[in-house]
């Protein structure tokens, strides 16, 4: 996808409800901006026309592809400190034992969710009948 067309779906994606269409790799995108919260709004994502629960709970080729990942620790900062003590090898297998991540089907970010469609997709095209 060119440059400019990446441009005109940030464009598109200013007003609130307003539809943009993808094709990648088959699967039909739909990017829409709402409102997530009282005061926030987010592109939220369907994939061929729907959002099943269950892609964000299991892990599958929608959620990799499509979905925004968040990750977290169940240590905190303070005890991730005692840790210095351990050797690096020691630290980095107890924070990777430590993380947790879980995913949203909304982006607050255009720019991120555009770097992990390019990343996650072969071919995008921008599919012109949408308004």
């Amino acid at each position: 996808m060119a440059p400019q067309d990446w441009k005109e779906i940030e464009k598109r994606l200013q007003y609130l409800y307003s539809l943009v269409k993808l094709k990648c790799d088959g699967y039909e995108v739909t990017l829409t901006l709402a409102r997530i919260s009282q005061m926030k709004n987010a592109i939220v994502v369907y994939v061929n026309g729907e959002i099943r629960w269950k892609w964000l709970a299991e892990d599958c080729e929608e959620r990799r592809r499509f979905f925004r990942p968040v990750t977290k620790s169940i240590v905190s900062p303070k005890q991730k400190a005692g840790w210095k003590k351990l050797s690096k090898k020691t630290r980095q297998e107890l924070e990777a034992r430590t993380r947790y991540t879980y995913y949203y089907c909304y982006w607050t970010s255009f720019s991120a969710l555009k770097r992990h469609l390019i990343k996650n997709n072969n071919n995008i095209e921008l599919l012109k009948e949408s308004a």
